[in-house]
């Protein structure tokens, strides 16, 4: 009976066994490290190259309106917009739909420094075009410009 027992533990021991638990470490961690890091951002290739040229171009502190090609907040905008919020550190990301909504909030520009543009290339009234890559742009706001003075 003992010898069974200890048969049976043997044989459930090895069939619980997967090759994985030997490989793990011969792996590559590089090279899987580089495809782990890419992982939450397969849905939106280039986006993370994207969102860190953004990062090195902004200052701490930059509010940053985000527009995507996708116009429903499930529909991609919504991913966008949270994978933005960890790559974009110190610096607020200021949406354009209205959150968790399928409409399009532009009164949300007049708070924003910058305008990041993934996917498309735009023409904001008030921003100029400061930077761009294969994956989008970013505009700055233009500073206001002032009245003339009356001359007297």
């Amino acid at each position: 009976m003992r010898f069974a027992a200890a048969v049976a533990f043997a044989l459930i021991l090895i069939g619980g066994l997967e090759p994985f638990y030997l490989r793990i470490f011969a792996i590559d961690r590089a090279s899987q490290g580089a495809v782990f890091a890419e992982l939450p951002f397969h849905k939106m290739r280039g986006l993370k190259s994207f969102l860190e040229g953004v990062d090195a171009r902004t200052r701490r502190g930059a509010r940053i309106a985000l527009w995507v090609p996708y116009r429903q907040w499930e529909g991609g905008y919504g991913y966008a917009y949270y994978r933005a919020s960890y790559l974009l550190p110190g610096k607020q990301v200021v949406p354009l739909l209205a959150l968790h909504e399928d409409r399009v909030a532009f009164s949300n520009l007049a708070q924003a420094d910058y305008l990041a543009s993934f996917g498309e290339r735009i023409e904001a009234p008030g921003f100029e075009s400061c930077w761009q890559d294969e994956h989008g742009m970013l505009l700055k706001a233009s500073p206001p410009v002032a009245p003339p003075a009356n001359a007297r």
